[in-house]
């Protein structure tokens, strides 16, 4: 009889050994470490894995925003005092004696105000007796010697006063969320970023939740408005044309694994850096978490990863490379590097499972699935003990 309960529990052991073995899988909430490392070898890899040192911290702290004066440059490169097609234009001619061309007769000299004109397709306005003068790309200054010097022989020592009325080619545009959207005209000196927004009324809401984007011609960058707020560099010079826009861009990033909760959070904060965004969801699970695999999944300029992987290719159109940054926290200097590894914008924050969760896992399996036949097999030895 009990060689017979031995070889019932063998048998149905090792038929729920091989059950396991051959038509389950372990749940997992992704890859393994391991997964990810074999998979960055791989020849057509969708992905390029890079082992964060504090060195790559550093250098991606630099990268995540490019500066706003590195891409336009912060310099006053266009003089917004000269007059553009569309300006409106008012001239007013002064001469020495009564009776000259725009004298005031008896009354002695006078002043000839000559009504205001937009400046023409073509660039010009016309000045009675002077004719057709070009005065697109040009100052004021620069259009009332032309005009002096045109009326020179006709006119008694024209003195000439070229002002324009309605700057209506030297303007940016600035729209989204501030207070007033429309053209704004560019003073003489010129005008910061800083004071369009201001003079558009201001954002409509709080700092941390806008981006600012500046587009000329056919470029266009972003920065975080907070960014623009505290570093005066960025605060640079807006040209004629330009068109700023305030855009509401809340940041979030998501969180799977083995970390105490699974979530999708909104942060505030300006910089915010892993080891918050871990605090954020509780930290690690360490029942469940292999403290050598936390991968931040991001999508990166080639330009940038080459810096980290020169052999790196852009994988989209837009030039840019699907990166899994990976730290060790089992190294004691990988919490600093937590300190200063800046979590971006829709960043997939992932907690591989250690290799003894796993087995944790196997071994429950094997337990939920094996409890029932050897259940089944001490019943049928009970029953064979009672027939007999």
């Amino acid at each position: 009889m009990q060689s017979f309960s031995r070889f019932f529990l063998a048998t149905a052991s090792m038929a729920a050994l091989l059950l396991v073995s051959s038509c389950t899988v372990l749940p997992s909430s992704g890859p393994s470490a391991d997964a990810i490392q074999s998979g960055s070898k791989a020849s057509e890899t969708p992905y390029v894995l890079v082992n964060v040192t504090q060195a790559v911290a550093d250098m991606l702290a630099q990268e995540q925003a490019r500066p706003l004066s590195i891409a336009f440059g912060s310099a006053k490169k266009t003089s917004s005092s000269q007059i553009g097609v569309g300006d409106v234009v008012s001239v007013v001619i002064w001469e020495a004696a009564k009776d000259g061309l725009f004298s005031g007769g008896e009354k002695g000299p006078g002043a000839a105000q000559i009504p205001p004109q937009p400046v023409s397709e073509n660039g010009t306005i016309v000045v009675p007796y002077a004719g057709t003068i070009r005065v697109a790309g040009r100052t004021p200054q620069e259009v009332k010697g032309d005009i002096e010097a045109a009326l020179k022989g006709m006119a008694v020592e024209p003195q000439v006063l070229v002002n324009v009325v309605a700057n209506n080619s030297n303007t940016v545009t600035v729209t989204g969320e501030v207070a007033r959207s429309g053209l704004i005209p560019l003073l003489p000196g010129g005008n910061r970023l800083m004071d369009i927004i201001a003079t558009a009324g201001g954002p409509r809401m709080e700092s941390h939740q806008l981006a600012v984007q500046i587009t000329r011609g056919s470029k266009s960058e972003t920065i975080p408005m907070e960014q623009l707020v505290s570093d005066p560099r960025e605060n640079i010079y807006v040209q004629p044309n330009d068109v700023v826009t305030l855009i509401r861009q809340p940041r979030n990033f998501t969180v799977f694994g083995a970390s105490m909760a699974n979530a999708s959070l909104q942060f505030d904060e300006s910089q915010l850096y892993l080891n918050q965004a871990l605090a954020k969801v509780g930290g690690l699970n360490d029942d469940r978490a292999n403290a050598r695999g936390i991968f931040i999944y991001r999508r990166e300029p080639a330009d940038t990863v080459r810096r980290l992987a020169p052999n790196a290719r852009a994988m989209y159109p837009d030039g840019t490379v699907n990166v899994i940054y990976q730290i060790d926290l089992k190294d004691p200097a990988g919490f600093f590097v937590l300190k200063s590894f800046r979590v971006a914008n829709r960043d997939l924050i992932y907690i591989a499972n250690s290799s003894l969760a796993e087995v944790r896992k196997f071994s429950t399996l094997i337990s939920t699935t094996a409890s029932p036949v050897i259940q089944g097999a001490a019943f049928a030895s009970s029953l064979h003990d009672l027939s007999n």
